[in-house]
């Protein structure tokens, strides 16, 4: 297990193979499969340990630190610094893991309840009756995951403790969660306004029960290459967001793909060098159309609160009407080809330019540090992540009340950002 920590933080889960990492731990193939069935199993066996022994060691943080605030920085000053330790073990926990698939989000997720409870409990060790929700304290932690994977991914383990203090800030801006936002989520309505059921440019949606019927005509003379053109990669890109939501990235095959679009292979291969080519353009147009529709709604508001609101929630709204699509950029695109998983990591980015002006908003004597924006975006996309694993995507506008105050709460305080939270939705 050690070789195989060493391994992927070296070259990642996809280049490292069983002969990589017999090699380094110095046994026979013979001997690896003695105790693992495959280079997964051993992944996921490893990811287990790392994973239990970063607990022990926030529990040992939480237990010897008696008072609040230290808890909350004891806390995540324990993850950070097992991060900075072994930063090979850091690439494999927080990045590496999804590149196993299902079972590796769903370690993923059990990972991140158990780290809930840590922060929950910490935070709320603070004077008065205060709780916090859930769903902050799921943000939170995606937050903290978030900015373990952008930085160690970059090389930046040796900044991390630095950023504790202001990741202590951010956390408590957020206790005591107000009563308002505590209440159980009210179901949205799940089409928003000026949406024309979900068609995005290549189309991105759903599979027509007249699939074999989508190609051009045999002998049609009467339109142009470009119509043509146009035609087949509109559906290669309706193909590959339908497979891959349905079956993975590692399933999708070329042959499934010129099939599902009416195509031939030598077409696909006219608009596409290989599969993960069509991903990403398939991702980069769904992606374009969020970001525009968001974009619009946020300058079309009168204020820069009233513009996060209303962005967060034409951006769930816009999710829940391409499920196929927000299950390429929220699960897919972690899970594909490393390549993808940092194209959604800049995707996340586009996105948290516009908590910028909160910088500006907050009193003086309360601005929060810049990093909060990074850890807002994350804890945000955490959300959507949980929803989309849960199979529940077309339910995320019921969360524009929490993501609202997530994204607010540091800026403005919990008690304004809960007012302007729950509002009526726009």
């Amino acid at each position: 297990m050690m070789a195989m920590v060493e391994a992927i933080g070296q070259s990642g889960y996809r280049a490292t193979t069983v002969a990589d990492v017999v090699a380094r731990a110095g046994v026979s193939r013979k001997t690896f499969y003695v105790h693992f069935a495959n280079k997964r199993d051993c992944f996921l066996t490893t990811y287990d340990a790392v994973s239990a022994r970063a607990t022990r060691r926030l529990e040992k943080a939480y237990r010897e630190a008696a008072r609040w605030p230290e808890r909350v920085e004891a806390t995540i000053g324990a993850l950070f610094g097992a991060a900075i330790e072994n930063p090979a073990a850091l690439r494999l926990a927080t990045i590496e893991i999804a590149a196993a698939g299902p079972a590796g989000i769903e370690r993923r997720e059990r990972s991140i309840a158990r780290y809930e409870r840590f922060i929950r409990d910490a935070v709320e060790m603070a004077p008065g009756e205060g709780r916090i929700s859930e769903t902050t304290a799921r943000a939170i932690v995606g937050g903290l995951y978030g900015i373990l994977q952008r930085r160690g991914s970059s090389g930046g383990h040796s900044g991390l403790l630095a950023l504790v203090p202001d990741l202590v800030t951010w956390a408590t801006s957020y206790y005591p969660t107000p009563a308002a936002i505590t209440k159980s989520p009210t179901r949205a309505a799940r089409k928003h306004p000026g949406f024309a059921g979900g068609r995005a440019p290549g189309t991105l949606a759903r599979p027509s029960a007249f699939i074999a019927r989508r190609g051009l005509a045999r002998g049609n003379q009467n339109v142009s290459r470009s119509f043509v053109v146009h035609s087949q990669r509109e559906r290669i890109l309706d193909a590959v967001a339908n497979l891959v939501a349905t079956k993975g990235y590692a399933a999708l095959d070329v042959n499934d793909i010129a099939e599902q679009a009416a195509i031939s292979l030598k077409a696909f291969y006219e608009h596409f060098a290989d599969k993960e080519d069509a991903f990403l353009v398939a991702y980069e147009l769904g992606h374009a159309k969020g970001l525009a529709l968001v974009e619009r709604t946020y300058a079309a508001q009168p204020g820069w609160r009233e513009a996060v609101r209303a962005g967060i929630s034409t951006l769930f709204h816009f999710l829940a009407s391409e499920p196929a699509f927000a299950h390429i950029a929220l699960v897919d695109a972690l899970t594909a080809t490393t390549h993808t998983a940092e194209r959604s990591s800049v995707g996340v980015r586009a996105f948290a330019r516009m908590l910028v002006p909160g910088l500006e908003e907050a009193p003086g004597y309360a601005r929060p540090p810049a990093v909060t924006i990074e850890a807002i975006a994350a804890g945000v996309f955490e959300l959507c992540l949980h929803y989309a694993v849960q199979g529940k995507i077309r339910e995320l506008p019921e969360l524009t009340r929490d993501g609202t105050y997530i994204a607010l709460a540091p800026f403005i305080g919990a008690e304004e950002a809960a007012r302007v939270a729950t509002e009526a939705a726009v």
